[in-house]
């Protein structure tokens, strides 16, 4: 069975229910309805000289255009690539160019502006079309939908492409991974079948569906199982729209669990962000949070995800003190489903076991392989090198370039990536990444950064939470406007104690020696952020240089001689 055959049977068996919905618009589209829109989208892109094996390009926010023109490609027989929302024109133009893309479709006259200003340098691009194309089918077109023997996608083999994900370049140039039919519908069932999802179900789609986990697990698998999606174009108004619908399932990336978390913390002290005069951490606090998560998640919810990156355990614990057991997950691009915990099985430590389809082991140097099968990416678009250098030698297990450890129960714990090892002068290697969770475990702290490639020490770039920082100097009653509360000699102390509850879990080698507060976040608009809120290290490297240098005076005992408020060197 392919995609297009699995759409298909879905439509056939709960054709006249919704399947998604809008918010805050509130309109609804049945399962007929997104197919007879999408097979009359399908003719369009036929008409614009769209071939089987051909590119269609998206790009759009969670808006109908999505999913209708998803099918739509593929029912042409071609295969839909996305592209994230938040890209900036040269990326987009790069996407297109390496894509071969022959019709780009956007959902904003913005948008389409701009793909019409770079459509002179594309010359694979034929045609550009808007949610103007979209709508029921016309006469002609109607044919086409009751005429199955023109959907080219019908015949298309399991094993061809069926989507091209890029990759969100965190640490290089995006690279388009091809998935297969075959591989979209297993992940797709392995998703189905590790969380029990069933017809009835109700979800949110806020992330971008150019992600992997948000196009395999927020449309395929939507698809599968006749759950119905609400589209929530912005995400800031994710809570207002689970206040609206009720989800049963919710899957986000860590950032929206740890806000909850945030949120129930500061209720159980009454508002405060941090017990005391100065604030203990929150992983310190006794009281219990609110219990009272309805406002964030709605009245239904059954099953909680995360995904996208490591959710910091004491998260976890608060939110399950409160109710909702977040379930976190392991899966990168090349191979979506990985590892995640089971309602009825987990460790909230972990990313839990291996789901269905997928088996794992680690590698002697702690990198984490998984062997190839048929949840595992075809290869990257024309980079055959590249494909063949993401699998051992012999082919059989993926490369992930994490590192990870497996319990005694088979729980993966993933300890950070291969690549980001911080290599000291000292010959010491530091994984960073365990180190900045424990950093922003704090309330007061929203993003670190460890630094020290090729440095005698660890030092780290600290972005303080502002509104938890202002907040507390309100009720403090300490007039000092940002960014000069930073350097309030309170704050500082109180960093320091930060820094120094999260030294006191690590060995000497791993300490952070020095540090730097960052009166602004990073942020996707900068390059600091992927989509997906990732680090780019390179980047932040790069415009925090003059940051960084000031953390490794050239003079060590300069440094030694003179007391640094952001911390010791010694």
């Amino acid at each position: 069975m392919n995609a297009v055959e699995l759409f298909l049977e879905r439509v056939s068996r709960s054709g006249p229910t919704v399947a998604l919905r809008t918010f805050p618009e509130g309109a609804t589209l049945t399962w007929d309805a997104w197919a007879r829109q999408s097979a009359a989208l399908a003719s369009r892109l036929q008409a614009a000289g769209v071939r089987p094996g051909d590119r269609v390009a998206i790009w759009a926010g969670n808006r109908p255009l999505w999913p209708m023109g998803d099918l739509a490609a593929l029912i042409a027989g071609a295969v839909p690539v996305g592209i994230y929302p938040s890209s900036a024109p040269v990326q987009v133009e790069s996407l297109l160019a390496d894509s071969g893309a022959v019709v780009a479709l956007a959902d904003t006259p913005e948008r389409i502006r701009l793909l019409e200003d770079m459509r002179a340098r594309l010359p694979s691009l034929a045609a550009i079309m808007g949610e103007a194309d979209l709508g029921e089918a016309e006469l002609g077109e109607a044919v086409h939908w009751t005429d199955r023997s023109r959907w080219p996608g019908l015949g298309v083999d399991p094993e061809a492409d069926a989507i091209l994900i890029y990759t969100s370049g965190s640490t290089g140039t995006p690279r388009g991974a091809r998935i297969s039919h075959r591989c979209l519908l297993a992940s797709a069932a392995s998703i189905r079948d590790t969380l029990g999802l069933v017809e009835g179900d109700v979800a949110l789609s806020f992330l971008p569906y150019a992600h992997a986990a948000e196009r395999i697990f927020g449309l395929y698998t939507r698809i599968l199982t006749g759950m119905e999606g609400v589209l929530v174009e912005d995400h800031r108004q994710v809570w207002d729209a689970a206040r609206a619908v009720h989800p049963t399932v919710f899957g986000g990336l860590p950032r929206f669990f740890e806000k909850v978390a945030e949120a129930l913390c500061a209720d159980a002290v009454g508002g405060a962000v941090a017990g005391g005069g100065d604030g203990a951490p929150a992983r310190d606090r006794e009281a219990a949070p609110a219990a009272d998560t309805t406002r964030f998640f709605g009245r239904r919810l059954r099953v909680a995800t995360s995904g996208g990156a490591t959710l910091v355990p004491s998260v976890s614990e608060t939110l399950a003190e409160a109710g909702v057991t977040v379930l976190g997950a392991y899966g990168l691009t090349e191979h979506l489903c990985a590892t995640m915990n089971r309602p009825d099985h987990h460790n909230l430590e972990t990313s839990g076991p291996p789901m269905p389809g997928t088996e794992l082991r680690i590698a002697g140097d702690g990198e984490i392989l998984i062997r190839r099968g048929p949840l595992t990416f075809s290869g990257y678009l024309n980079r055959e090198a590249e494909t063949e250098a993401t699998f051992t030698p012999d082919g059989k297990w993926l490369l992930t370039g994490d590192l990870g450890e497996l319990d005694a129960r088979g729980f993966l714990r993933v300890t950070g990536r291969k690549k980001e090892l911080l290599a000291l002068s000292t010959g010491k290697k530091i994984a960073p990444v365990p180190i900045e969770a424990s950093l922003v475990r704090d309330p007061w702290i929203d993003q670190a950064v460890l630094v020290g490639e090729g440095r005698k020490y660890v030092s780290a770039l600290l972005v303080p939470s502002r509104p938890a920082l202002e907040d507390w100097a309100r009720r403090e009653r300490i007039d000092a406007p940002w960014p000069a509360l930073l350097r309030h000699p309170r704050v500082e102390a109180r960093v320091a104690e930060i820094v120094a509850s999260t030294n006191s879990e690590l060995s000497r080698t791993e300490q952070v020696r020095r540090y730097h507060l960052l009166s602004e976040p990073l942020s996707q608009e900068s390059g600091e952020l992927t989509p997906t809120l990732k680090v780019r290290r390179g980047r932040v490297l790069e415009r925090h240089a003059a940051e960084v240098a000031a953390l490794y005076p050239d003079a060590l005992h300069q440094a030694e001689a003179m007391p640094h408020p952001h911390g010791d060197p010694q």
